[in-house]
């Protein structure tokens, strides 16, 4: 289930691994819960934060998936 929209505040350089940080403008902020490495640059693109039980996923526009993410702000 679609949560919210909202935009990544400042630059996005994909996902990385456990320790990435997704800041968004809403001041909201998701850490990356899995492995999955993408590199993209864009900056402050648009996102869909889902929910799927207790699970959250995080949709970047322009990335080929999304990531599994804890809300962490």
């Amino acid at each position: 289930m679609l949560v919210y929209e909202s935009r990544i505040k400042g630059s996005f350089q994909g996902y990385k691994d456990r320790e990435t940080v997704f800041e968004l403008v809403n001041g909201r902020a998701y850490k990356q819960d899995e492995y999955q490495y993408q590199y993209r640059y864009m900056h402050s693109p648009n996102v869909k934060v889902y929910q799927e039980g207790s699970t959250y996923y995080l949709e970047v526009e322009g990335m080929n998936s999304r990531v599994r993410v804890k809300k962490i702000k």
